[in-house]
């Protein structure tokens, strides 16, 4: 199979970069796992406000219906239910059905896996009825299945937060959310209102000490400032954190570097969000956790070096388009997202220095104008 652009994940990201490369006139296909396109936000039924890329404000169900409606109008290839599994010795990728391989060839491969849930352990953390927040959305928004009766969420991200709120809006009787720090962790503030005014407890330097139950879990034991505390529970939430789903990137073996505030292992990329394999690139969650709205950005800023770099872009119309993208990046993760642009900075200035990749400097400027207001 030949392919200008191959994109390994059809969530917002891959979405967004599949956009304005086929848009733009390349042949794009698009390679999930899943039985559906859209990822995560296929089952979100908040409202995002304030999107890039004309998306304007819309919940997330409908962002991906919009972004589909857009490409079946160009040459775009979807591949639901195929996951890459390896790579040729002449780099081509090779592509499962789960039951035969077969090889795609393509120019430029973008990797948009975006990212899992974290687990919290803790003694009877594997009875059924203990689940990450994420498996409770999908069951109450996709499933239309309650995932339970009386619950407590561990963790207090802004997912989480809106997760609980969600819950309690179809009858689940939210008992608590329990956080190990001393303060809330979500910045939400209308999340946070709801839980204040539907008097939903926030138990601070609090941990599960205890799942117990007999086939499913029924209490939890918590200790809340070296008290201990039992509540009759049948679904404990866990939302703790999401990192980077890297086994592509592993595949492929791009290097990684360290960054706590990007959800911890990273590949390493310059400012065209190229990785360290040349013809690689990554965007969304794969390049660093992050929110919705930058998501989506560097989905393009992908897009538009993968079309500079095929001469569908000069490159002085590419520099203008990422400048642009940069700049709003800059200013949607420094209000939103505290510490990841300056993380996503600081791994990209290292990387350049040790591959001795060429800077542009679109970066320079983007802080020089941010910074002159």
């Amino acid at each position: 199979m030949e392919t200008d652009v191959l994109i390994i994940g059809g969530g917002p990201a891959g979405l967004s970069a599949a956009l304005y490369l086929a848009s733009n006139g390349l042949m794009v296909t698009i390679v999930d796992e899943s039985t559906s396109i859209g990822g995560q936000l296929r089952q979100q039924t908040q409202l995002y406000t304030n999107l890039p890329l004309e998306l304007g404000s819309q919940k997330g169900f409908t962002i991906v219906e919009t972004l589909i409606n857009k490409l079946v109008l160009f040459n775009v290839v979807f591949l639901t239910k195929h996951t890459m599994v390896g790579v040729y010795k002449d780099g081509t990728v090779g592509v499962s059905n789960g039951q035969k391989v077969f090889p795609i060839h393509a120019e430029k491969i973008i990797i948009t896996t975006g990212a899992a849930e974290e687990a919290a352990i803790f003694p009877g953390w594997t009875l059924p009825g203990i689940m990450t927040i994420g498996a409770a959305q999908i069951l109450m928004n996709r499933e239309f299945v309650y995932p339970g009766k009386n619950a407590v969420i561990l963790g207090s991200n802004n997912f989480s937060l809106e997760v609980a709120k969600q819950l309690q809006e179809v009858g689940v009787n939210i008992h608590g959310i329990i956080e190990s720090e001393n303060e809330i962790q979500g910045d939400n503030s209308e999340n946070i209102k709801y839980l204040t005014e539907n008097k939903i407890n926030i138990y601070c330097n609090t941990s599960i000490v205890h799942a117990i139950g007999k086939g499913s879990v029924e209490k939890v034991l918590l200790d809340i400032d070296g008290k201990l505390k039992s509540l009759d529970v049948d679904l404990i939430c866990v939302g703790v954190g999401i990192s980077p789903i890297l086994e592509t990137i592993e595949v492929l073996s791009c290097q990684m570097a360290y960054k706590k505030e990007l959800g911890g292992w990273v590949p390493n990329y310059d400012e065209n969000l190229e990785t360290s394999i040349s013809s690689v690139y990554v965007a969304g969650n794969t390049a660093g956790i992050t929110s919705l709205e930058a998501i989506l950005l560097t989905g393009k800023i992908a897009g538009t070096s993968v079309l500079a770099s095929l001469g569908k872009l000069t490159e002085n119309d590419a520099d203008k388009v990422k400048r642009q993208l940069w700049k709003k990046l800059y200013v949607t993760e420094s209000t939103k997202s505290k510490g990841v642009f300056e993380a996503r900075l600081s791994l990209i200035a290292d990387f350049q220095v040790y591959a001795n990749r060429k800077k542009s400097g679109i970066l320079d400027s983007v802080l020089e104008e941010s910074l002159n207001g």
